[in-house]
């Protein structure tokens, strides 16, 4: 069944990001704030985090450009083939 009012469904959406916005900012206004070494760590980890994406993402298509994802044939494969024949 689909919806036939969006506007209704946008309208919610956009008020739970509303909701989830000021609670967010509320608990980081009550918190303390973190020590240099832990805004370091955590500047690291980020950035280790994308650059091993980014590495993925291009070894992904990397590997499509060189046929890798290609499914493999095999002399086996077709032995079985002809013998069920």
């Amino acid at each position: 069944m689909r919806n036939k009012d969006p506007w209704l469904l946008i309208a919610v959406l956009a008020g739970l990001l509303i909701m989830v916005f000021c609670y967010s900012a509320a608990v980081w206004q009550a918190t303390p704030s973190m020590p240099l070494y832990g805004n370091i760590i955590v500047g690291v980890a980020t950035t280790l985090t994308l650059v091993a994406g980014c590495g993925l993402t291009a070894l992904t298509y990397h590997g499509r450009r060189k046929g890798h994802n290609e499914p493999t044939r095999t002399k086996r494969k077709a032995e079985d083939e002809a013998n069920t024949m």
